[in-house]
């Protein structure tokens, strides 16, 4: 189980896109880490890509209802970090129920990093399915204002006031 104050903190660090551009799974992945890594995630972002599109080309991390959550696990990160994504217009993710994606969460995991990692994907997955949540998310207008309803929602998922 993974606590409020340890997600908070990983919400606190994460990075975020408002406004992808992205029209695809390729250009989405792409997109994404090139934002984290100019906005200082120290990574290789062609190893990562080629490690995340093996994944893609196995399952999609498209769940359906409109939410992706394309992962990896590598040495490069000291811990997780976390990229959010929405897509106002939505993506073509190739997604399990293939409809547009519009939020994503990208994890960049280290591999011996695997409660933590677990812990977020679940409460994450368990935001995504509650269909409002992700709508409240996708409207948001600054990145302070996604965190902190991504906080909010977090510690009513799990419980904390």
């Amino acid at each position: 189980m993974i606590s409020i104050n340890e997600v908070e903190k990983y919400i606190n660090n994460s990075y975020v896109i408002l406004d992808l551009k992205a029209e695809n799974k390729e250009e989405a992945i792409s997109e994404m880490l090139i934002y984290s890594e100019s906005n200082g995630l120290r990574i290789n972002i062609s190893q990562i890509m080629e490690s995340m599109y093996k994944k893609e080309d196995i399952i999609s991390s498209g769940l359906g209802y409109g939410v992706a959550f394309p992962h990896v696990r590598t040495n490069q990160v000291e811990d997780n970090d976390i990229i959010f994504a929405i897509s106002k217009k939505g993506l073509n993710y190739s997604a399990l129920d293939k409809k547009p994606v519009h939020l994503l969460t990208m994890f960049l995991t280290n591999k011996k990093s695997n409660e933590k990692y677990l812990g977020l994907l679940s409460l994450f997955t368990k935001i995504s399915r509650m269909s409002m949540y992700p709508v409240v998310l996708i409207e948001s207008k600054t990145v302070e204002e996604f965190k902190s309803k991504l906080k909010n929602i977090s510690r009513e998922m799990l419980g904390s006031k």
